[in-house]
């Protein structure tokens, strides 16, 4: 009967060593983000579902109190129903904004002149932004920049820039927009003159829930970030303290020579 040799390769054995070590350490940090969403979205339920119950056992009193004036007691319970739809709709926004962060991206990328995009959203926010003492500048969009996008989704991410920048601006201020070419990227930049980003949370921007706003979810700029990764693309900032805060969002150009999106040098 014939022997069996075994051949041991030590520089095989280890890389095998190395990959399952870094299977392994990529499976916990997507456990703990898994653990940091769910503890994000039951924190921000909590407080709409006890406004909800609280609303709803009042109103309940109100019904079971024969003595109650009929008209005082529709009036009263309108007021709650009111405050029930308030947070009935803000809880289906939670939802949906979690959804688009956790779900699939889905692109449905057509060749579109990124100008035409920044233009359109510019447009749409300007009576708002102009209503709160700011002052609305757009540079660049005179001439075309090709890229590959989801317009939808690539509104939807500009549109929470732009949104961003104007709360941030309490007291008035300025909104500067700029479209430009940088290599073999666009670059769109979404500058503010508010109250900027601390150093404490610098680090923090981008984590899902992470919200210094009063009734706001801290999904927009996780999912903004998403969505420009999504494209090949990137989301940073640069930030000052009571200066104010710039937003650089790159996306990959069209080679308008060979009709390919272009990845860079």
């Amino acid at each position: 009967m014939a022997g069996i040799i075994i051949r041991w390769d030590p520089v095989v054995n280890e890389t095998h060593e190395q990959h399952d070590i870094s299977r392994l350490e990529q499976y916990e940090r997507t456990i703990a983000e898994m653990a940091e969403l769910a503890g994000g979205l039951a924190h921000e339920l909590r407080n709409p579902l006890s406004t909800m119950m609280l609303n709803l056992r009042l109103l309940a009193e109100d019904l079971r109190d024969a003595g109650t004036d009929f008209e005082d007691a529709r009036r009263r319970a309108l007021l709650k129903v009111d405050v029930l739809c308030g947070e009935a709709e803000r809880l289906q926004g939670l939802f949906d904004e979690f959804l688009s962060l956790t779900g699939p991206c889905k692109l449905q990328k057509q060749d579109t002149n990124l100008c035409d995009v920044v233009h359109r959203l510019t447009q749409f926010v300007e009576p708002l932004v102009t209503s709160k003492a700011i002052e609305l500048r757009v540079r660049g969009t005179d001439r075309p920049i090709p890229c590959s996008v989801d317009a939808k989704l690539l509104g939807q991410a500009l549109l929470n820039l732009l949104v961003n920048a104007q709360e941030a601006m309490p007291h008035g201020g300025t909104l500067e927009v700029t479209v430009e070419r940088s290599d073999q990227e666009a670059v769109i930049l979404v500058s503010d003159t508010g109250v900027g980003i601390t150093a404490e949370d610098r680090d923090r921007v981008f984590r899902p829930f992470f919200s210094n706003k009063a009734g706001g979810t801290g999904l927009g700029l996780s999912l903004t970030r998403r969505i420009a990764r999504a494209h090949g693309g990137s989301l940073d900032f640069r930030s000052e303290p009571n200066r104010g805060t710039t937003f650089c969002l790159r996306l990959p150009l069209i080679d308008t020579k060979n009709g390919a999106k272009s990845t860079g040098g």
